[in-house]
Formats: C-alpha cells, sequence, structure tokens
C-alpha cells in the first residue's frame, strides 16, 4: 500500500508556491502543447492580487506524498456568480495531477471540505475566475497547442480520474477552426452581412492604436454585460475585471483585430482576435523577462495563427445582420493578413445560436473541453 497523500495550504512566497507552480512543467515535459502561465501571473493569483479576489474567495493547495509534489488544485468561492445565479457552488481550477486515482481523490475530497465548511453545496469544475477564463478538462484534441492560456490542456489520464471520484458533466465548451485554405463564408452567410451593411443600421469603426482602444473599453464591458446576461456561465464584468482584460489584450492584440459594431452611438456588440503567441509562450516556460518579451513580439509579427476569444451582441441588436457582419469583417481583415487560420475558443455546445453560427462559417471542431459537477 502506497504512502498517504497530504494536502498542504500554498503561501505566497513559499516552498509549497513554487511547488505549486512547477508541477505542470514536470508533467508536460515532454509535451510540445501545454502552454503554462507566467509565473508572475500565477504569484499574484496566489497572493490575492487578483481582481476575483476583491468579491470572492479562493485558496491554493499541493498533494505531497512522500515529500513529493504529486498534484495541486485551486479553490474558488465565486461569490459575485452565486448571488447573480442564486447559486451555493464552488469551483476548482488549476487542477493538475499524476495518473493517480489516490491523488485525484485525495485533492477532491480536500476539495469537497473545503467548500462545505463555506456552505457551500456543489463542486463544479475546471473553472476560472470569470466566463472569459478557460473551462474544463480536454476530453478531445489532444494532438493541437493550447490557445495561449485562454484554455486548459491536460494529459487523457484526467478525465478518467475526474470520472471516477464521482463528477458527472455539467457542459462541454467547443473550440472550432477556421482553417485558411479550405475556408470560405457560405453564400448565405455572406449575403447576410451584406444586407446587413447596406441596410445602414450598423457601422463598423476601425482603431488603430491603443489610445482608441482603451477610450472604447467601457462600452465593451456594459456590452459584454448586456450581451451574456442571459448566459448560466455569466458574471457581470467589474471595474478591476475590465482594467485587467485591457491590459492583457494590449499585450497581446493589435488594435485592428478589436472590431465592435455600431448603431448609431450605441455599441451594439463586439469581436475580439488575437495573434497566437503560444510557440512563445512554451519556450518561455513561465518566465516573463526580456528574452520572453522578444519572443513574444516576434511570435506577434510572423503568425500566422489566430484565435478568436470574445464575441457579444446585444440581445435588440440579434436577427439583424449584426453577428454575420461581426464575423464576415473579422474574417476579411484574418484573410488580408494571409493567416493560416483561426481558432474560435470554447462555445458552449448548449449555445444553440453560436453553433448554427459555427457551422454556417464552415468551421471544424478540433478541441472539446467538459466542465464537471459534484453534489456535496
Amino acid at each position: 500500500m502506497g504512502a498517504a497523500v497530504e494536502i498542504v495550504a500554498v503561501r505566497p512566497d513559499s516552498r509549497e508556491e513554487t511547488e505549486f507552480i512547477q508541477l505542470p512543467l514536470r508533467l508536460y515535459a515532454d509535451s510540445p502543447h501545454y502552454v503554462p502561465w507566467f509565473e508572475r501571473s500565477m504569484k499574484n493569483i496566489i497572493a490575492r492580487r487578483h481582481p476575483f479576489f476583491e468579491h470572492s474567495d479562493g485558496e491554493c493547495f499541493i498533494a505531497r506524498r512522500d515529500g513529493h509534489t504529486v498534484g495541486r488544485v485551486a479553490m474558488l468561492e465565486p461569490k459575485r456568480y452565486n448571488d447573480y445565479h442564486k447559486s451555493r457552488d464552488a469551483r476548482f481550477y488549476f487542477i493538475e495531477l499524476e495518473d493517480d486515482q489516490a491523488v485525484a481523490n485525495a485533492l477532491f475530497d480536500h476539495a469537497a471540505v473545503w467548500a462545505r465548511a463555506r456552505g457551500l453545496t456543489d463542486l463544479v469544475g475546471p473553472q476560472g475566475f470569470s466566463s472569459l477564463a478557460g473551462s474544463g478538462i480536454l476530453i478531445h484534441g489532444f494532438d493541437r497547442t493550447a490557445s495561449m492560456t485562454m484554455m486548459p490542456y491536460q494529459h487523457a489520464y484526467y478525465r478518467g480520474l475526474v470520472e471516477a471520484a464521482g463528477f458527472e458533466k455539467e457542459k462541454d465548451f467547443h473550440s472550432p477552426y477556421l482553417d485558411a485554405s479550405t475556408h470560405d463564408l457560405t453564400p448565405k452567410y455572406a449575403r447576410a452581412a451584406e444586407i446587413a451593411m447596406k441596410r445602414g443600421r450598423f457601422w463598423i469603426p476601425d482603431y488603430r492604436t491603443k489610445r482608441e482602444l482603451r477610450a472604447v473599453a467601457q462600452e465593451i464591458r456594459e456590452a459584454y454585460n448586456d450581451a451574456w446576461r442571459e448566459r448560466d456561465v455569466f458574471t457581470p464584468l467589474t471595474e478591476a475585471e475590465l482594467d485587467q482584460l485591457v491590459d492583457e489584450l494590449l499585450l497581446v492584440s493589435d488594435p485592428s483585430l478589436i472590431r465592435v459594431l455600431r448603431s448609431g452611438d450605441t455599441m451594439a456588440g463586439f469581436i475580439l482576435a488575437f495573434p497566437d503567441l503560444s510557440g512563445a509562450m512554451v519556450k518561455a516556460r513561465g518566465k516573463l523577462n526580456l528574452l520572453t518579451y522578444l519572443r513574444l513580439m516576434w511570435e506577434k509579427r510572423r503568425t500566422r495563427r489566430f484565435l478568436i476569444n470574445g464575441f457579444g451582441l446585444r440581445p435588440e441588436y440579434r436577427g439583424a445582420g449584426g453577428t454575420e457582419l461581426l464575423f464576415f469583417e473579422i474574417t476579411r481583415i484574418l484573410k488580408e493578413r494571409g493567416v493560416e487560420g483561426a481558432e474560435m475558443t470554447q462555445i458552449a455546445a448548449d449555445n444553440e445560436p453560436m453553433m448554427a453560427n459555427v457551422e454556417r462559417l464552415n468551421a471544424d471542431i478540433v478541441k472539446t473541453h467538459r466542465v464537471y459537477r459534484k453534489a456535496l
């Protein structure tokens, strides 16, 4: 019988913090598809300097056996989400572990105790700090690299460990891919976009500078909150969360790839695209320094792979061609740049309008992530 698994809380600037951050680098040492978070970001989370902790709670843990770190998990109490949805969910996130059911059981048993002590009734995950964060256990697409840190990558054995620990499927998220060599909008789709533009209800401004993007950031937050308020994964963005989102956008994106749809003076919707910098992030191995910065800037200029992670259309503008117009516009821009392809990250499988849109875009689903739930 193997040694017992010990669960230890992670504190800032501790040995446990280093082990929490370094564990995935060992687990995925032979995988070219795992993209590590930057150490600075992880340390900010452990030190509770992320905007999530202004309204919610959380704690990180590692699992040790015989003095070796064999697993980790972050436990979150999303108070703002629970208040909005009248729920009592606890979330688990940053789950990493060896292929060992005893380790999985020890982590999830501890997670259940942590959640019950706070009066929470369900354990859900992997889910992060907002609906814009990557969710789920990868169950399809193990041969493809993670889309930066916008979604997780896991080994194939994770699914079995989670399900054997008593979790059941909550929701699947699909990531479709538009291959530029074969992709073209269906004639009906292109025609809908053309008609929407000719009717004159919508127009699309051309942003070229970071200053222009910052100037409309508040409007994007308001449009996002309106567009997503009906979805069960939604939590309204706070001002601090918006500020962090904009800072991250400006680091990795080109303002011309942030397209907004206006109707008169009102922002009706938006779509966010990014150069895929995953290759540079894999090489960085979590280190954010001058060399990493140079690699990111080089990758940003030369990459022909892009990501689409962020779309919203206010309810009152749906059915008038706005969706078609936004995707037509972003597709046009990406084609002008000679892209190899673009991945749309994590669309909920039960989001029927968006999944119908994926079909009309002639996109192929290349990844699926599954979020799990367990009643406590």
